[in-house]
């Protein structure tokens, strides 16, 4: 295995450097930005070369290019061209239209709601918009704060957080939709383990994304955990079982469409093989709230225990924070905040995610907001 940083003046020439002299098998470990005179960025990348060479033979042999389509709105792939072509850019076009007349009335419902408010109450609810709080959720608070001094009183009726990180004794595993940072996240949370003294050991399914097995056996082989590669769900009791020694097992997942319902099939085998699975649901800060929305609805078919909310560092405002723990009424047990293992992550206290939601600024904060929490 090689790592080595480099060095450049924007992540496109670094990540040049990167592929020139690793190749596309590169795994990217941090990357930090100064915006100093002049402004310059810093990335750490690894490659197993090991496991570049026993997975090479594994490739599958080429297969004819299939002709290119596009998801159409209802998620059915179509044509480019001829009629189907057609018919799926009106499609397209009407969704955009409806979407237009929906974004319409909301801001009249909102118009009238806040017309029918005390001026002090008024005062809440410009407040609340301002920090990113969804309308229905400032609505809701305006029914419980008379101003704004009340308002983290209320808020605390609907913000929960985990009172005793990384507990022993049970596997954790990790779901959520494609890229909210699964794989990155478990690193964090093992290498958070070792760090006071937990025994750890990861369980990956994620065999689906190129490049996803490389990168957590390079974040196993760099913190000197135990790693096993499950094929399937019904081979994780077998694998979490083999750790039994293990204060903690950690388990990694495919990410998937949460609106298609692939991965109930997938990971239902786990809860009826009976493994002592704690669920934790990822959540991006940076995802539209109708997407998280329509998430929740699909992975609350599932016990989730707690949620962790990833890319806190990359969110306007934090007011996504509240909008998850409200929508979701499950406790908040992390926050993540930039790609680097160890670090960037957070256990933070209620009083924490309150004062980031209502008075901090990612643009001004920074990553500092969640570190120091």
């Amino acid at each position: 295995m090689k790592i080595k940083t480099f060095r450049a003046k924007s992540f496109r020439e670094a990540l040049a450097q990167v592929k020139r002299e690793m190749g596309d098998d590169a795994v990217i470990l941090s990357s930090l930005e100064s915006k100093g005179l002049p402004p310059s960025v810093q990335v750490e990348a690894a490659v197993d070369y090991e496991i570049e060479e026993a997975s090479s033979p594994r490739l599958p042999d080429p297969v004819p290019a299939a002709p290119i389509v596009r998801p159409s709105p209802e998620g059915d792939p179509l044509p480019e061209t001829g009629e189907m072509g057609q018919l799926r850019r009106a499609l397209t076009e009407v969704r955009a239209e409806v979407g237009s007349i929906r974004e319409y009335l909301e801001a009249a419902q909102a118009e009238a709601a806040e017309a029918s408010l005390s001026p002090a109450k008024r005062d809440v609810l410009r407040y609340l918009r301002g920090r990113g709080v969804r309308e229905e959720h400032a609505r809701h608070l305006c029914g419980r704060a008379e101003c704004l001094n009340e308002v983290p009183r209320a808020m605390l009726e609907d913000v929960t957080v985990r009172e005793t990180p990384l507990e022993s004794g049970r596997a954790v595993m990790l779901i959520g939709p494609t890229g909210v940072g699964k794989t990155t996240t478990i690193a964090k949370l093992a290498a958070a383990a070792t760090q006071v003294g937990k025994r750890a050991a990861i369980v990956s399914l994620d065999s689906y994304r190129i490049g996803a097995l490389e990168q957590i056996r390079i974040y196993s082989k760099i913190m000197g955990i135990p790693l096993e590669i499950a094929p399937d769900a019904r081979r994780v009791q077998a694998c979490v079982a083999r750790h039994a020694d293990k204060d903690v097992v950690f388990i990694d997942t495919t990410g998937r469409n949460p609106m298609s319902g692939a991965f109930l099939s997938e990971l239902t085998p786990i809860y009826e093989a009976g493994v002592p699975v704690e669920t934790h649901l990822l959540i991006s800060a940076t995802c539209d709230y109708d997407f998280l929305e329509g998430a929740w609805k699909a992975y609350s078919r599932l016990p989730v225990d707690y949620v962790g909310v990833t890319k806190v560092d990359e969110a306007v405002r934090y007011g996504a924070l509240y909008n998850v723990a409200a929508l979701c009424g499950k406790p908040i047990a992390y926050l993540t905040t930039g790609q680097p293992v160890p670090g960037d992550i957070s256990f933070p206290s209620r009083k924490k995610v309150l004062q980031m939601v209502l008075t901090e600024n990612p643009a001004d904060m920074g990553m500092a907001a969640c570190a120091q929490a």
